[in-house]
């Protein structure tokens, strides 16, 4: 994605790759068994939402926390108050929800934020090619083809909404999405296999809290 479209400067939010020792223990996570469904939580009209357990708190030390302060400390307010001034102890953070989705052709997810303070996403399997996808009938001839992707949808400075598609294929397996809880997204259906499409979501909240 480029970094300044319509207006933006810059996308608030956080688009990098996890490693394979990352993605080893995110599915020995989602593998494990006898896990709490989830659905009734979350807005998704999906099949099966579960909690999975981060163990030991290896993957918020690993790969959340970096990715928290680098979008906390962002801001220059924050940044100034506990690095320049100093006078207050620096904010601490946690994980506080953890989930799997499991989704399958014709589902999807509408329009939600999620609680907190930041939010990610890690794709760990996609079954589709959004070039498929968009292919299809019911969007070959659209003027907005969205068949399998994920969006996110923010206010313009204009005063309007413009999303922020997201096209998905297999090569984005171990891609994760680091988001301000607060920011819009959904995720729309895809078709023409039985195989599920598996994302991994959580919230990240100050510790003090």
């Amino acid at each position: 994605m480029n970094n300044t479209v319509a207006g933006f400067q810059h996308f608030p939010w956080i688009d990098t790759k996890l490693n394979e020792e990352e993605m080893n223990f995110l599915n020995d996570a989602i593998s494990e068994e006898n896990k709490e469904e989830f659905s009734h939580e979350l807005a998704g009209n999906i099949s099966i939402s579960e909690l999975i357990k981060d163990k030991d708190n290896w993957f918020y030390e690993t790969v959340l926390k970096k990715l928290t302060e680098r979008m906390y400390y962002k801001s220059w307010d924050n940044y100034y108050k506990y690095h320049i001034e100093k006078e207050e102890t620096p904010p601490k953070f946690k994980m506080e929800k953890f989930w799997v989705n499991y989704q399958k052709q014709h589902e999807f997810n509408p329009p939600h934020g999620h609680g907190g303070l930041y939010s990610f996403v890690v794709f760990m399997k996609i079954p589709t090619h959004w070039r498929e996808q968009h292919a299809l009938p019911i969007s070959a001839n659209s003027t907005c083809p969205l068949a399998s992707d994920f969006q996110f949808i923010m206010g313009h400075p204009q005063g309007h909404i413009m999303p922020f598609n997201v096209p998905l294929s297999p090569e984005d397996e171990g891609r994760i999405l680091f988001f301000p809880a607060w920011l819009n997204h959904q995720v729309f259906p895809f078709y023409g296999t039985e195989e599920k499409r598996i994302t991994i979501s959580g919230n990240i909240q100050l510790q003090n809290l």
